[in-house]
């Protein structure tokens, strides 16, 4: 014992297996070796040759037993620092103070694995129950439809986990993601309860939701990043704050701590509870998709009866009341009100109608009733444009706004939600819906802006409905005054004694007047409700009163508080004791310019406005047309008796259609008075007409000729042609006035062509009567004449003068040689477009101006185009020739 004591505290202890060895083996070999060699020389036996052997053998057994130890040995050794080098990398302690050798070390390292296989055990121990509590939480997943209690639960496994007693998680609420809510908190007493808002840029929680990880804090007080005005929120120094992620978004935070701030916390605490929030999360989401699958599923049904209440027939209030009462059964709002922008008072709002759920109609406003929408919460809408959810902090219950909504009831945990509804993207007013859950204000939100779209639709519906049936009455009173006036006498006073009648009965005015203006004066010509002598003792100077007023600057004029009003004076209200409340006043205007004032008084159904105006201005055009039409009847008469005398006159010489153009201004180059112009003249002429005029008499000869000329003038009409005067047996007819054509000279020889064939049916008449056939020369020239209306005033003939017209009758005494026959001169042949059948005659000097020209005869009319005319002619006049 002492020995191994001594063994312990010697340096021997301290040395490694080797050196140990190397001891051992030297304490075995050399004290048998230097016995036996002791032995040997006291008893001689070292001349025994046996002796050498021995020793040789005993070495060689020494060396390979030594060899046999020194490799056990060093595989100890190997074993002790491998096991020492593995277990030491993960534990100090088991290092030791690097003395001790290679067996002790090994006894070390199993002892060190021994406590790192505990160290193991305890922290799978830890895992197991980390996952149990994932595990509970995850069948908590499945069992409950309660987010509330999900959260409760995944804040006490939380705790749990992180080892902290202390905790609460908050919930973004608000379509801004504004503020948290705190959903469920332990620990924190009444410092933060269930419901309380935090706002968001306040709070470091933000750091968390912008960073999107979690934020550890280990002491706020001496964190630069962060100032202590948060720390009540939170309890203690230290905190964990991790964000709450689904797949879309971060919906929210929780927030861990301890009451004993000693031990802070750490990021591994951190990712312990990672996987319970996101198995949290992803659960909180599903049930809310699924709670919004309920509630749209409930939304959609509601909104199919609605739109079964919107094709159902009715309309207006009872229309909006019935989509409301469908909404009260998913809202359960206390009260709806509805109000309109006041188009004619920019700064009101009308109360459209008021729906409460207590069913105390009666005590609410009446419909029409005016606000300000200069009210914060309601400025506050129509700035922004889009729905608002708030308390009743924003209003006053002693303003009438206040009292419209119903502030101030005593309801708590109830919510306003004002939506504005809208027209081509234009506010026309706004859905308020008071006492609404906070919860469900928030969720209904989208939906109520879509009903509040359809009912702005079916408001801005029935009220284009009234508008297009007020406009429509309107037009029915227009259509009956226009129809008065257009059957009328134009009888002025019969005229506008009518219309003021029809103006007291649609407009539903005490009285009315209707002035002209006569020298720049405005006198009263005619009224109703007002003495008429008083009227017109009195005349207006422009500028003067109302009506002066209008009529000097052609404007309209509404004044609905005459009282108050300083620009106007009463002047003949007060004459007549009639006390004006209210005026509109229209110019009547006539071709620019004022002629006459319309002007109605006193309302009997509310104020003047813009339809009354637009209306009684359409009365007042109407009015002045038929003014105008009046004055200008007498003139309307005494033109349609001087055309009747133009017609009576020109259709003697003219066919009616000329009549027509010439009296109308249908050509623009037809003009009565003198003009110098290109006519063709046709001249017709009956041969041996003295000879049988002595042997049937005048009587028989004034008959005859009479049918002569009505046969041939009908022709020369049908042609576009007029007779210009009567030569006793004959006359002579004009083509081109007092309407030309370029067919003038085609019409002429067409003509000719008719009246030569017409001979045929009047020969017979003639021969039965006369006893003699009739033979007749037509002479046709073109030329350049004087054509007009010559004469005097007592005595005018619209008729030709010129060297064509003694040119025409110069062919007319060539004529004689030809039996019924036709000449044309030259010129007539280069102004026809058709070609007809020619002969060339001989040439004459019929024309001063142009000397001797061609002569032609007519044969027939052949039909084509004038570019052949002149060649048949050459090829005729040829023939001629020869």
């Amino acid at each position: 014992m002492k020995l191994n004591r001594w063994l312990k505290n010697s340096a021997f202890a301290e040395k490694n297996l080797s050196y140990k060895l190397n001891v051992i083996f030297g304490l075995f070999f050399l004290v048998p070796v230097f016995g036996l060699l002791y032995f040997a020389v006291k008893y001689e036996i070292l001349s025994d040759e046996a002796l050498p052997y021995f020793f040789i053998i005993l070495l060689v057994f020494s060396l390979l037993g030594f060899t046999l130890l020194r490799g056990i040995f060093d595989r100890i050794i190997g074993i002790s620092r491998e096991v020492k080098k593995h277990v030491s990398s993960g534990d100090r302690a088991a290092e030791g103070s690097g003395k001790s050798d290679e067996l002790e070390n090994i006894a070390n390292s199993f002892a060190a694995m021994e406590h790192r296989a505990d160290s193991a055990f305890s922290r799978l121990e830890r895992k197991v129950s980390e996952v149990s509590l994932l595990k509970e939480l995850s069948d908590l997943c499945y069992v409950t439809l309660d987010s509330e209690e999900l959260l409760h639960i995944t804040l006490e496994r939380a705790l749990k986990l992180a080892d902290a007693d202390i905790g609460s998680v908050m919930i973004f609420e608000g379509r801004d993601r504004d503020h948290f809510v705190v959903r469920a908190t332990i620990g924190l007493g009444d410092r933060i309860s269930i419901g309380d808002r935090v706002d968001f840029a306040a709070s470091i929680a933000r750091y968390a939701v912008i960073n999107k990880s979690p934020l550890v804090i280990e002491d706020i007080e001496t964190d630069t990043r962060f100032g202590r005005i948060n720390r009540p929120q939170y309890g203690t120094r230290s905190f964990i704050c991790m964000p709450i992620k689904t797949i879309r978004d971060i919906i929210g935070v929780i927030t861990l701590s301890r009451r004993t701030g000693d031990v802070p916390f750490t990021t591994e605490q951190a990712d312990v509870i990672a996987p319970l929030i996101s198995n949290a999360a992803f659960t909180f989401e599903n049930l809310r998709l699924m709670r919004e699958g309920e509630g749209n599923a409930r939304l959609f049904r509601v909104l199919d009866r609605i739109s079964e209440i919107l094709g159902s027939g009715i309309g207006g209030r009872e229309l909006v009341k019935s989509v409301l009462g469908e909404v009260r059964h998913e809202t359960a709002f206390r009260r709806a009100v509805i109000l309109l922008c006041d188009e004619s008072r920019t700064g009101d709002l009308s109360l459209y109608d008021c729906y409460d759920s207590h069913d105390v109609e009666k005590q609410a406003p009446k419909p029409g009733t005016r606000y300000s929408a200069g009210n914060v919460l309601f400025e506050r809408l129509l700035r922004r444009g889009h729905s608002i959810v708030t308390d009743d902090a924003e209003l006053s219950s002693t303003s009438p706004e206040g009292d419209l909504l119903g502030v101030g009831n005593g309801e708590n945990e109830s919510s306003m939600l004002l939506v504005p509804m809208k027209n081509d993207g234009n506010i026309t007013g706004m859905l308020a819906m008071c006492g609404i859950r906070s919860e469900t204000a928030a969720t209904v939100r989208g939906f109520i802006e879509h009903v509040a779209a359809v009912l702005g639709l079916v408001i801005v519906r029935d009220t284009l409905s009234a508008a297009v049936t007020r406009r429509a009455d309107e037009l029915a009173t227009l259509r009956q005054i226009g129809g008065a006036l257009a059957s009328s006498t134009f009888d002025i006073n019969q005229v506008l004694s009518y219309t003021m009648d029809m103006i007291k009965g649609t407009m539903h005015v005490e009285a009315g007047s209707l002035f002209l203006v006569e020298d720049n004066e405005l006198e009263c010509s005619i009224a109703f409700g007002l003495d008429m002598r008083d009227m017109r003792e009195r005349r207006l100077k422009q500028g003067e009163g109302i009506a002066g007023y209008v009529a000097a600057r052609g404007e309209t004029v509404v004044v609905n508080d005459f009282a108050a009003s300083t620009l106007f004076q009463g002047y003949m209200y007060e004459m007549n004791h009639f006390r004006a409340d209210s005026v509109l006043a229209v110019p009547l205007v006539s071709q620019g310019r004022v002629i006459g004032v319309l002007e109605v008084l006193n309302k009997t159904i509310g104020d003047f406005n813009n339809d009354d105006a637009q209306l009684l201005q359409s009365i007042a055009s109407s009015v002045s047309i038929a003014l105008e039409n009046a004055r200008l009847y007498s003139e309307t008469l005494s033109m349609a008796e001087q055309e009747r005398e133009i017609r009576r006159i020109f259709q003697k010489f003219v066919p009616k259609e000329i009549v027509d153009k010439i009296i109308h201004g249908a050509d623009a180059e037809t003009k009565l008075h003198d003009e110098f112009r290109t006519l063709t003249l046709l001249n017709i002429d009956i041969r041996g007409f003295s000879g049988m005029a002595r042997r049937v008499g005048p009587q028989k000869t004034v008959s005859l000729l009479n049918h002569f000329f009505s046969i041939m003038g009908e022709i020369v009409f049908r042609h576009d042609g007029i007779v210009d005067k009567y030569l006793g047996d004959g006359f002579l007819a004009l083509f081109g006035a007092p309407v030309s054509s370029p067919a003038d000279a085609d019409n002429a020889i067409r003509a000719a062509l008719e009246m030569r064939e017409a001979l045929l049916l009047l020969n017979e008449r003639f021969i039965e009567e006369a006893q003699t056939a009739l033979n007749v020369g037509i002479s046709i020239h073109t030329g350049e004449v004087v054509v007009g209306n010559i004469g005097f005033e007592k005595k005018m003939d619209y008729t030709v003068i010129g060297d064509s017209v003694n040119a025409v009758f110069r062919i007319q005494n060539l004529t004689k040689n030809y039996a019924n026959g036709i000449l044309i001169s030259e010129k007539t042949l280069r102004a026809t477009q058709s070609r007809f059948e020619l002969r060339e005659v001989g040439r004459s000097d019929i024309d001063a101006a142009q000397g001797e020209i061609a002569i032609y005869e007519v044969l027939s009319s052949s039909g084509v185009g004038r570019d052949d005319n002149s060649d048949a002619a050459m090829n005729a006049g040829s023939a001629g020739t020869a």
